[in-house]
């Protein structure tokens, strides 16, 4: 895929030195925005569940997340991120919402000293689902780590009915049609010649 990155920010990349920051977007039900600067910082991304400008929090709750890692093969990707479970808002989010396959969208953002940013120097570097999550605690700290997957996570998944009384009993609570398809899948010829 072609990409292309505005002169400003081939300018900044180049420079002797680079204030970036990282922008999460967990899109729960409250979706939460944070960032791994010391401030706050106000973006528009096209992703967020909700429209228009929002303000990704300096809270200290995200801590870091793993290499990020971009191939060419159609396989899964997943990743973990690291939040601090001090501060309980992020584990009360996951443990109060169904967290599963909820979206994360992370974005680096190339910010000026006064921590604003010009839209076109913030590139998404993740975009996957919750796919669970952990609570490690020792005497002197806590962390949640939340495992993300992207889109192709379920990839090679069979969606869809099964030719099985199981799968037919959950639609149709007392048909048959389904209990002899085991003695006759040989003969079926869908899908194939």
């Amino acid at each position: 895929m072609t990409r292309s990155i505005i002169s400003s920010a081939q300018t900044k990349l180049a420079g002797s030195s680079l204030f970036v920051a990282d922008l999460i977007e967990l899109h729960f039900d409250t979706p939460l925005y944070y960032t791994s600067t010391n401030a706050n910082v106000q973006y528009d991304s096209d992703t967020a569940p909700t429209a228009g400008t929002n303000t990704y929090l300096a809270q200290g709750q995200f801590l870091s997340y793993g290499n990020i890692t971009e191939t060419s093969d159609l396989r899964l990707s997943s990743l973990d991120i690291t939040f601090t479970a001090v501060d309980t808002t992020t584990l009360s989010q996951l443990t109060n919402n169904n967290y599963i396959d909820k979206r994360i969208v992370i974005y680096r953002a190339i910010l000026e000293n006064d921590y604003s940013l010009t839209p076109e120097e913030v590139f998404m570097i993740f975009d996957g689902n919750i796919s669970g999550y952990g609570v490690r605690e020792s005497d002197d700290s806590a962390a949640i780590t939340v495992t993300a997957a992207s889109q192709f996570a379920n990839f090679e998944r069979t969606n869809g009915r099964r030719t099985n009384p199981a799968s037919q009993n959950v639609h149709f609570a007392n048909d048959k049609g389904m209990d002899f398809s085991p003695e006759i899948i040989q003969d079926l010829k869908w899908g194939r010649s």
